[in-house]
């Protein structure tokens, strides 16, 4: 494995990333990193720069004037050469052991693969070690319902007991990164 520094500018997000880390646990990430560096390199497509995993570090550092300075230089990476498709797969296949999937992001996914024709539907299932019910419920993805974030009204269970008296009416959410759709 090759490791390369790539200034965080020459990095893309994906446009159809599967995951989504909270600002808490991007919080939790950026101190992690702060205090232990970047354990593992980030992998992007080497032609694009596209991130297929790591974004979410990338953010960390981005978003941190302390790790801005400290990869100014550059950030670890693994350029690997792959089209967008095999780039989706591997996307899903590096995350998805994680639990860090969105299944409505990962349907979005998994139809842009199978609408490629680049694999099949048996293909898929074994890349993705899915049964034939559950890549059906991807390609479908009508049953797969995400929540309006913005408009969901938690329970005051949810409001850290720190929090000053009525912060259950002002707690702003955030919103996942691709739209409800």
């Amino acid at each position: 494995m090759k490791v390369d520094l790539i200034k965080p500018a020459q990095l893309t997000p994906a446009p159809w990333r599967a995951t989504h880390v909270l600002k808490p646990d991007l919080k939790i990430l950026t101190d992690s990193i702060s205090d232990y560096g970047l354990l593992s390199p980030l992998v992007v497509q080497q032609s694009s720069g596209l991130v297929i995993d790591g974004y979410h570090r990338l953010l960390a550092i981005s978003s941190s004037k302390e790790l801005t300075k400290a990869f100014s230089s550059g950030v670890p990476c693994v350029a690997v050469n792959v089209d967008d498709i095999d780039a989706m797969v591997m996307h899903i296949r590096i995350n998805r052991p994680k639990g860090s999937i969105v299944a409505k992001h990962m349907s979005s996914i998994v139809k842009k693969i199978y609408q490629s024709r680049k694999y099949s539907i048996e293909e898929i299932d074994d890349l993705f070690n899915m049964n034939m019910a559950e890549s059906e419920l991807m390609l479908d993805g009508s049953l797969i319902k995400m929540r309006k974030v913005k408009e969901h009204v938690y329970s005051p269970a949810w409001i850290p007991i720190e929090a000053p008296a009525g912060a259950a009416d002002s707690v702003v959410l955030e919103r996942p990164p691709n739209e409800d759709r």
